[in-house]
């Protein structure tokens, strides 16, 4: 049963039962700062629908969940020992606002927690609504951002090919001897002694020398076949999420063909009965394909290897503040960055943080993806795939110098000289087809180098398309300071993919499937965010400790609101001294 927080603070908490210098210390540090700023974001309302209205035993309180599992990614723990901390750290317990009887929760509680929140917007929705409102507590522009990706990796091994054809096999006769003991039986013995042992233990069959690795490939192949045909027509064995497994790997990776084909005589299925399925070779496969059976989400590329990408826009050129991220978003390895500039800047829209300015790489930045965010209200800063434009002669022009308007539909265009066209033509497929008067070309200074072609009657036309327009312009522009400054700030983006993975353990998570990763991803995003704001304001807590002398025998303490009187001789304390040394100083 949903049950909220109780809003009225506790006698009890752990903080008052602390000495006043130590209360101190864990209010303007991290801890004091993280109770104050973080947990009045945390909506519990959002959460109201993953319990039952009116049965059952009322909920942990979800703030202090929620609390739990962000202090577990800003640290970068397991679920052992956020508990451990949540028992007996006191920052933890003053963080979430505790008392001591009430600091523990157990580790099934996190467990359901984050299986009622699978495949729902639950999660995106808190990441959505937390960090709107660290960006308003800092008071963030989000006019200005960028984009990047970065590759992690789910909890799974690295299989080889032969690795791969041996698991997956391992995986359903496993599950096939649990569920199905008597079916486990009618599986040749040959065979299931390849893959696994009398007492189910792995064997050894995918340990192979490299001259070996390719024959045992093909069987392995042949395999997969004999187990997808012998129980292609067993209702309950084709429940079983195993055999959908071998299905998928055998029709990716294999190919059926009319006749069988024959083993070699040293094979370990020579004595077997033939199959009509040979191996693929490696290039045929597609990227998309499996690439382990525990994780079936993760795809392959060729640049990274097998995994997942994640699409991070933050913000930028804030200053001394911290820049937060707005955006994030698993996407398979196996695609382009190409295709997740559009849906990017829509997310962004959607959550009214859309920017004025979007700095990404080359693979972002494609012709159309420049012209759609265009019309869409965002301009890409980025590079041009490609070789440099030349620099233009003295007194040239060249397409870069034509205006063409993509947000409006069939504008004119102009000229640069500064006329506007008499008429333009824009086609369907971007053709773009612009007429100007021959009253203006006739004495126009730039004729010999204008890119318009003359007609019969004196006037020109300008014959491209807007892809080619918005690529010239691009290249142009490309060679100036103004976009070397702009393009800068786009490094800065590296910096945050490196601390999330060895901060927040980004790059190497500790679960696997692809709700679980978004899942994961998603609240060490927003740990990552929740840690830049509670350090700044903890750094402006130490900041704004101030000493007032009043007399030589008394002097007034100022910490964030917090006044308290001394009786003492007159001593110094400059700011980011300890509380140690301004009792000695004292």
């Amino acid at each position: 049963m949903f049950r909220c927080s109780d809003s009225q603070g506790s006698l009890f908490s752990v903080s008052h039962f602390l000495p006043d210098d130590k209360r101190e210390r864990l209010e303007r540090d991290w801890p004091g700062q993280f109770r104050s700023q973080a947990l009045p974001l945390i909506n519990e309302k959002q959460f109201r629908d993953l319990y039952c209205a009116d049965n059952g035993r009322p909920n942990k309180p979800v703030r202090t969940v929620v609390g739990v599992l962000i202090l577990k990614e800003m640290f970068d723990l397991t679920d052992e020992e956020a508990l451990y901390r949540l028992d007996y750290d006191l920052g933890w317990q003053v963080a979430l606002d505790l008392t001591p009887e009430d600091a523990h929760c157990c580790q099934k509680t996190l467990h359901n927690f984050r299986a009622k929140l699978l495949g729902k917007e639950t999660a995106k929705q808190l990441f959505h609504c937390m960090t709107d409102g660290m960006l308003k507590s800092l008071g963030l522009s989000v006019e200005r951002q960028r984009l990047d990706s970065t590759h992690i990796v789910s909890n799974i091994a690295r299989l080889t090919r032969l690795g791969l054809f041996c698991e997956t096999s391992r995986l359903f006769l496993r599950e096939l001897k649990k569920s199905f003991p008597e079916k486990y039986q009618c599986v040749p013995e040959s065979l299931r002694k390849r893959y696994l042992k009398d007492d189910g233990a792995d064997s050894g069959y995918d340990d192979a020398k490299s001259t070996e690795t390719q024959r045992r490939l093909k069987v392995c192949a042949r395999d997969t076949y004999r187990l997808a045909d012998c129980f292609k027509q067993d209702a309950e064995v084709l429940k079983l999420s195993s055999f959908g497994i071998v299905m998928r790997l055998m029709l990716e990776q294999c190919e059926i063909i009319k006749t069988a084909t024959v083993p070699e005589k040293d094979d370990a299925d020579a004595q077997e009965p033939q199959v009509p399925v040979i191996l693929k070779e490696s290039k045929e496969v597609s990227s998309a394909s499996l690439q382990s059976p525990h994780d079936i989400d993760v795809t392959y590329s060729g640049h990274k290897g097998k995994g997942y990408e994640v699409q991070i826009a933050e913000t930028v050129g804030n200053g001394e503040k911290p820049e937060l991220i707005t955006y994030a978003e698993v996407t398979p390895s196996c695609k382009s960055d190409e295709a997740a500039t559009v849906p990017a800047v829509a997310a962004l829209k959607e959550q009214s943080i859309q920017p004025k300015e979007l700095t990404t790489d080359t693979n972002y930045a494609s012709a159309e993806n420049v012209i759609e965010c265009e019309k869409r209200g965002t301009e890409i800063v980025a590079p041009v795939r490609g070789p440099a434009a030349e620099a233009p002669r003295e007194n040239e022009k060249t397409l870069a110098d034509f205006k063409i308007d993509c947000k409006t539909e069939n504008p004119p265009v102009i000229c640069p000289a500064g006329h506007v066209s008499e008429s333009a033509q824009h086609s369907e497929k971007g053709a773009v087809t612009a007429t100007f008067a021959s009253t203006h070309c006739e004495h126009c200074p730039f004729r010999k180098s204008c890119p318009t072609q003359q007609n019969a009657n004196g006037s020109r036309t300008l014959n491209t398309t807007l892809k080619e327009a918005i690529l010239a312009k691009r290249r142009a522009y490309e060679q100036t300071e103004e976009f070397r400054k702009r393009y800068a700030q786009r490094s800065g983006i590296e910096a945050t993919n490196s601390e999330l993975k060895r901060k927040h353990g980004l790059g190497k998570l500790r679960v696997r499937g692809g709700q679980r990763v978004n899942l994961s991803v998603c609240f060490k995003i927003l740990a990552c965010n929740m840690k830049r704001m509670v350090k700044y304001f903890a750094e402006k807590a130490r900041k704004a400790l101030k000493i007032i002398t009043t007399s030589p025998q008394n002097a007034r303490i100022q910490i964030l609101g917090w006044d308290a009187r001394y009786s003492a001789s007159p001593f110094i304390l400059l700011a980011g001294k300890t509380d140690r040394q301004f009792a000695s100083a004292a």
